[in-house]
């Protein structure tokens, strides 16, 4: 029987030959011969191993191009921050079964926790491919971390609230150092502080520094105590001579002679004794000081709101756009309103909520005592939570109108007119956290004149998106066609 084997004599272990030498191809260009095909080049022979090899080198060469590509980032800061993201995120945004039952984890913060989430994966994808925005994204990571601690169930349950403020410090402690570099200035700390140490050790191991320090302290103590038994050397030593100061003569003033110096020449006619107090020359006559020149600033002036109104409704009409609420026209007057008092009440509320058609507008209104600086708000529907009123009473003292934590809705031409109004803006369901006052009497009459001349209408995809939190309006007048109270409880007036 033939022998059809295509392993040629001597490879390997074949039958009556040593292997000596191995025939291999380059690592880039293997060939995967199946066994039983013709191999009768020598060439084209393949080592036992030689694609494990390939692929092992490959690998090899991609951990040291991704180990490259990582130390010269701060990649751990990065993965930290991505990672705080993803578990704030994750609690709000999936749900898994357990036994037939849905579970689902409601976030407090609603479209913060998202933001959040989103902008620390922002972060950390900056400190990967912008490492030289790593301070920005350091100093971004840790507020937004904090942040999340009210705003995203506790900062994802305090999980990516650690995580976020590790990966901020590292990204700000991160040093953009080669690791030779580093190497280099470890060594050289450690050869110096074994040279400071051994410097040491000499000084503590030298005999003739020691004893010559030994001399010197007896010898300085027997110098001291010598010095203190023997007052006799002390008194040998000469006294200092006396030193004789001249008398200081002060122009114009008398020292105490008899000469023309000793006459006070005072008002008051002295000349018995020279006046001693001294005087300080007269200073000369400034010049005058050029009169200021008149600056003729320009007067403070705002365009006609409803030049304005047409120039926005004719651009985006030719533009073919469109946006409800846009509105910068002044405010027309309020049909069938009565003239108001001209004295405000409070009106509190924790959340207010005005939409569509809002529109804020400084204006001047007439009441029994004259004109009023009032700021008009305007808006087809107002929904407040825990309203409280100030009940004005002519027979007595003023009464509460507490709605007790309910939700009131006031709809259709709902206009009000405050003097005050103290509040704190939330947008895009993002407390701002800071508390705004505007008083209309603030505004001088010049400056009241120009602002009565527009509007600020908001679009109604901005207003829907806009509340306004723990408000308090100092109010003189507030109208609507339908007002919806669920709960009225009505009691004497406290501030609270």
């Amino acid at each position: 029987m033939s022998d059809d084997s295509t392993t040629p004599s001597g490879v390997n272990g074949a039958d009556g030959a040593e292997d000596i030498t191995e025939t291999t191809r380059p690592t880039d260009a293997v060939d995967d011969t199946p066994a039983g095909a013709d191999a009768g080049a020598p060439d084209e022979t393949v080592a036992p191993g030689g694609a494990a090899d390939s692929r092992s080198e490959k690998l090899e060469k991609q951990n040291r191009r991704f180990s490259r590509w990582r130390k010269q980032r701060p990649f751990g800061a990065g993965l930290l921050m991505m990672l705080a993201g993803i578990v704030i995120i994750a609690p709000a945004y999936l749900s898994f079964e357990l036994s037939n039952i849905q579970i689902q984890i409601s976030a407090m913060g609603g479209v913060s926790t998202l933001v959040i989430g989103i902008l620390l994966i922002t972060c950390g994808l900056m400190c990967w491919f912008r490492g030289e925005g790593r301070i920005l994204a350091g100093v971004a990571a840790l507020i937004l971390s904090i942040l999340a601690l009210w705003q995203s169930n506790f900062g994802g349950f305090g999980v990516g609230l650690i995580l976020g403020l590790i990966g901020g410090a590292l990204a700000l402690a991160w040093d953009p150092q080669s690791r030779q570099d580093a190497k280099a200035e470890k060594t050289a700390k450690k050869n110096a502080r074994k040279e400071r140490k051994a410097g040491n050790d000499n000084r503590k191991t030298s005999p003739g520094a020691g004893t010559a320090k030994s001399i010197l302290a007896v010898l300085a103590a027997v110098a001291v105590g010598v010095g203190v038994q023997t007052p006799d050397a002390r008194a040998q030593i000469p006294g200092l001579p006396d030193i004789q100061l001249p008398d200081l003569q002060i122009p114009g003033q008398g020292n105490g002679g008899n000469g023309d110096g000793g006459n006070g020449g005072g008002a008051d006619g002295d000349t018995g004794r020279g006046n001693t107090s001294p005087r300080l020359p007269n200073l000369p006559e400034l010049p005058n000081l050029p009169d200021a020149p008149d600056l003729n600033l320009p007067q403070f002036q705002l365009p006609d709101g409803n030049e304005l109104q047409d120039g926005l409704d004719n651009t985006l009409g030719s533009l073919g756009v469109e946006i409800p609420g846009l509105n910068v026209a002044p405010p027309e007057p309020v049909a069938n309103m009565q003239t108001p008092f001209g004295g405000t009440f409070t009106i509190k509320t924790d959340t207010a909520k005005m939409t569509p058609g809002m529109k804020l507008s400084y204006v001047t209104i007439d009441t029994m005592q004259g004109p009023k600086k009032a700021l008009r708000i305007d808006a087809d529907q107002a929904i407040m939570e825990n309203l409280r009123v100030q009940f004005p009473n002519a027979l007595g003292p003023d009464l509460l109108d507490d709605t007790k934590g309910a939700t009131s809705t006031l709809t259709g031409n709902f206009h009000i007119f405050v003097q005050e109004l103290t509040m704190t803006l939330e947008l895009l369901g993002v407390d701002t956290m800071l508390p705004i006052t505007i008083n209309a009497d603030w505004a001088p009459d010049d400056i009241a004149k120009e602002l009565s001349k527009i509007g600020l209408g908001l679009p109604d995809l901005l207003s829907a998106e806009t509340r306004v939190l723990d408000v308090t309006l100092e109010t003189y007048h507030v109208m609507s066609d339908d007002m919806d109270f669920p709960v009225k409880d009505i009691g004497p007036w406290h501030e609270n």
